[in-house]
C-alpha cells in the first residue's frame, strides 16, 4: 500500500474521492428516475463517478471499499439493462 508518506494518506486519492463522488452522488440519488427513463448517458456518468472512487479507494489501500462500489456499479448496470429489455419486451416479467 502506497501511502504517500507514513502514516498519511495518498495525495491523489483525495481529488479521485472528490471528483467521484460528485459526479456519482447527485446522479445516484436520481437512479430510479434514469432506470425508468433508460437515459444512458447518465448511468455512464454515474458509471464514471464510481469507477473513480473505486479508484480512490484503491489508491487508499481500501480494497473492501473498492469492492464495495464495483458491486454497486455492477448491480445498478443490471438493474438499468434488465428494467431496459423489459421495457422493449425482450423478457417477460416475473
Amino acid at each position: 500500500m502506497w501511502t504517500g508518506h507514513t502514516g498519511g494518506v495518498a495525495p491523489v486519492s483525495v481529488p479521485l474521492l472528490l471528483l467521484g463522488y460528485a459526479l456519482a452522488l447527485p446522479i445516484g440519488m436520481k437512479l430510479n428516475k434514469v432506470v425508468a427513463q433508460q437515459h444512458r448517458l447518465a448511468l455512464l456518468g454515474h458509471q464514471i463517478g464510481i469507477v473513480l472512487a473505486v479508484a480512490g479507494w484503491a489508491v487508499r489501500g481500501r480494497p473492501v471499499m473498492a469492492f464495495l462500489h464495483v458491486l454497486w456499479l455492477l448491480g445498478a448496470r443490471a438493474w438499468f439493462e434488465m428494467t431496459g429489455r423489459r421495457q422493449r419486451g425482450t423478457v417477460s416479467p416475473g
